[in-house]
């Protein structure tokens, strides 16, 4: 192997390592302080905070009687010379637990339901493109969900990602895809609304979250903390603000979150308020509404970030009810900490290339077209090439 690819992996070893024992240092302080954080004493930092402790254990029930839904959408996309293909599916997984006859389980539309075709005919640039079938896919999700409220007596919806829609799934005004923008903007809002009404917690489960808001806090908060000579001394030749630098929330809470442990939790309006031009007058009044909390489920798993539909009435009850439904659902495992419903309805949502494949061929032998006339050059390289 050659000698300068072993010096750039001797270089990134070192790096790691230096992130690793960084970290692992800050956790052991923060494990220590964080009982200790009293928030409401920092009120120009915490404004969006309702409440005063750092973190807070989630004690679990007993889900005896309770109904709760999974709900997970899939996406593949086929691109052709004269259009693309944006395949979609959306499931809802619904989890019965009886107090004597156990658990059962209920599928919306059904068990393994076919995917929805979508054929995109327009000539779009790539990112447009992008979040078109984003967005094809969002709808999918929003729709199942919705009729899910409308069908069937559910506690807890648990929906696999984010409760609002991403910045970059937002087009220009004046491009066609905004059309299905305002089209998902509407079932989002629909979506609010009925859960309200109805009282059904909805939450977002995020398992991969790139977020840095509590990085953020953690950032402002230190140096307001570090004035007590105590604290001041267990973090000394800890250099946090590098850490913080190159942290995102989930890997910096993973060194001092415990298992059944959540933070704070504070609106995910503040955000959107970090950065204007994501903040959408569509949806704005509902931001707010929308609670982040992160939960730690697993004791060798990353916490979840946790997004609720907690209203402004006891937002702080309703989160805790829902983690305490979530945490018994979510520590089967302990290095795979995601909700059991989550769990089923992300394998059953999945659209398999294989799958993709034979509705492809489907389609050549009901119109009598060719991969040659169908599919791209680059598609059919002979010769192995991409």
């Amino acid at each position: 192997m050659d000698k300068s690819l072993d010096t750039m992996l001797a270089k990134l070893v070192e790096e790691i390592e230096r992130i690793e024992s960084t970290r692992n240092r800050f956790g052991s302080v923060l494990r220590e302080l964080k009982q200790s954080i009293d928030l409401s004493k920092f009120p120009a930092i915490t404004a969006s905070i309702a409440e005063p402790e750092f973190s807070k254990t989630i004690a679990p029930v007993d889900l005896s009687g309770l109904r709760i839904a999974g709900i997970d959408g899939g996406l593949v996309r086929k691109r052709f010379r004269s259009m693309d293909l944006v395949l979609t599916r959306g499931i809802a997984v619904i989890f019965h637990f009886g107090p004597k006859e156990g658990l059962h389980v209920d599928f919306f539309p059904k068990a393994f339901p076919e995917p929805n075709i979508t054929p995109v005919m327009l000539t779009l640039p790539g990112p447009e493109l992008d979040q078109l079938a984003s967005l094809e896919r969002m709808a999918a999700e929003l729709r199942i969900t919705i009729a899910v409220l409308d069908k069937f007596e559910t506690d807890l919806i648990l929906v696999d990602g984010s409760l609002f829609y991403h910045p970059r799934d937002r087009p220009q005004t004046g491009s066609i895809v905004y059309a299905k923008f305002q089209e998902v903007a509407a079932l989002y809002k629909q979506l609010y609304s009925k859960a309200m009404k109805k009282n059904t917690i909805l939450v977002g489960i995020i398992k991969d979250s790139r977020s840095t808001r509590i990085v953020s806090l953690l950032g402002d908060l230190l140096p307001h903390l570090l004035r007590n000579p105590t604290t001041f001394e267990k973090m000394q030749g800890v250099d946090y603000r590098w850490l913080l630098r190159i942290s995102r929330d989930c890997d910096l809470l993973d060194a001092f979150l415990d298992t059944g442990e959540r933070t704070f939790a504070f609106k995910y309006s503040t955000e959107l308020d970090q950065n204007s031009k994501t903040l959408s007058n569509d949806l704005s009044e509902w931001a707010s509404s929308i609670w982040i909390t992160y939960l730690r489920t697993a004791a060798d798993d990353l916490p979840l970030r946790i997004e609720v539909l907690a209203g402004s009435n006891d937002p702080i009850g309703r989160i805790d009810k829902a983690l305490s439904a979530i945490f018994p659902l979510s520590w089967q495992h302990l290095e795979y900490g995601i909700p059991t419903p989550i769990l089923e309805a992300d394998a059953r949502a999945k659209i398999s290339m294989n799958e993709a494949q034979l509705i492809i061929d489907r389609l050549m032998a009901l119109s009598g077209l060719t991969y040659t006339t169908l599919e791209k050059r680059r598609s059919r390289n002979p010769f192995g090439g991409a």
